[in-house]
């Protein structure tokens, strides 16, 4: 859990901090940024309706799925953020705009679904006494470790790369490690098994 936690506070990190600097440079290349506030207040609507979405419905997919799956899947939902973000054309037309909404729509719905998820599994598995301290462990995780380095190594990376281009370098990572997670959990699931 607290591993899955700092991923995601890690990759948030580097979104949240750079993914409107990358808007806003589109918005100047292509000389509208007289419209930028406007569609940046319209892409924060998409961001608040992704969040929403995702606590409401949080409950009823961990009870589902299991909570594990509901955490393990928003994670695995980080690259396609950075491949949005990063790959939606340089030209500010209709695609790139509808690709700006979904990303912020998608982000904000990967933190809602993996933290509401993660709080009621630390819940469940640790002893009433110690849930507060279980929890704020996990806040550690996300915004102590993930955030922290997030910030400080995308930022390290924006400013060595382009930004469209340190997304698609974070996203190839991701997808990298999670592909390594699953097939570390397939392998030990199998032996369990056999």
């Amino acid at each position: 859990v607290f591993g899955l936690v700092a991923t995601a506070g890690y990759s948030l990190a580097i979104l949240e901090n750079f993914c409107y600097i990358n808007i806003r440079q589109m918005y100047a290349e292509n000389g509208m940024m007289e419209i930028a506030g406007r569609d940046i207040g319209l892409y924060r609507v998409f961001h608040s309706l992704g969040g929403t979405l995702a606590w409401w419905y949080s409950g009823a997919l961990g009870g589902i799925f299991g909570t594990d799956a509901v955490m393990f899947a928003s994670v695995c939902c980080l690259p396609l953020c950075f491949y949005l973000y990063a790959g939606v054309g340089a030209e500010l037309d209709s695609s790139t705009k509808l690709g700006f909404l979904t990303a912020e729509a998608i982000r904000s719905g990967i933190f809602a679904a993996l933290w509401s998820t993660a709080t009621v599994r630390v819940n469940r598995s640790s002893p009433p006494h110690v849930s507060s301290m279980v929890q704020t462990m996990m806040e550690v995780a996300y915004r102590g470790i993930g955030h922290t380095s997030g910030s400080y190594l995308g930022g390290m990376l924006c400013k060595t790369l382009d930004i469209p281009t340190a997304f698609m370098v974070v996203g190839k990572g991701l997808v990298s490690f999670l592909c390594m997670v699953g097939a570390i959990g397939f392998w030990s699931h199998k032996k369990i098994i056999t």
